[in-house]
């Protein structure tokens, strides 16, 4: 066997299997190539696009966050200010009821302080009146002077 044709057949079979490679191997593996460089370069610009994303709905999150804070203090600001008003208003009525209490229980007193000094009048004109009769009866007949004493008697009454 000669090493020369040897050489020279492995070298067609080489060549051919080259061109064989190159004509029917080599256009799919570089499509496929092409391809998935081009679903890395695409999935690379989507995570850039994701990490301005995610940037931007945490800086929307932060001034959500803060208008949420800003609403919760004014609606705190609101029940403080309404709760001060209610306990102002409770105050107020719980004076006007204290007031109209005091002046109720007042215009009872003085009612009963009327009562009990026509009382102590009617007992007092009474009294005096039986006093005057004994001391007139010892005295004077009644009939002479049962005039004088009656008009006395009326005057003291007013």
């Amino acid at each position: 066997m000669n090493l020369n044709a040897t050489l020279l057949g492995q070298m067609i079979a080489f060549g051919l299997f080259v061109w064989f490679c190159w004509k029917f191997v080599w256009p799919p593996l570089l499509a496929a190539m092409e391809e998935r460089a081009e679903k890395i370069e695409q999935g690379l610009k989507d995570s850039e696009e994701s990490a301005k994303k995610i940037l931007n709905a945490e800086e929307q999150s932060k001034k959500m966050l803060a208008e949420a804070k800003k609403e919760a203090k004014k609606i705190m600001d609101n029940a403080k200010n309404q709760s001060e008003k209610i306990v102002e208003e409770s105050k107020n009525k719980a004076t006007e009821e204290k007031d109209r209490i005091v002046g109720s229980a007042q215009s009872e007193i003085e009612k009963e302080v009327v009562n009990a000094k026509k009382t102590l009048e009617k007992d007092f004109a009474a009294s005096v009146m039986s006093a005057v009769k004994k001391i007139v009866a010892k005295e004077v007949s009644m009939s002479n002077y049962q005039d004088t004493v009656d008009k006395s008697l009326d005057d003291f009454r007013k």
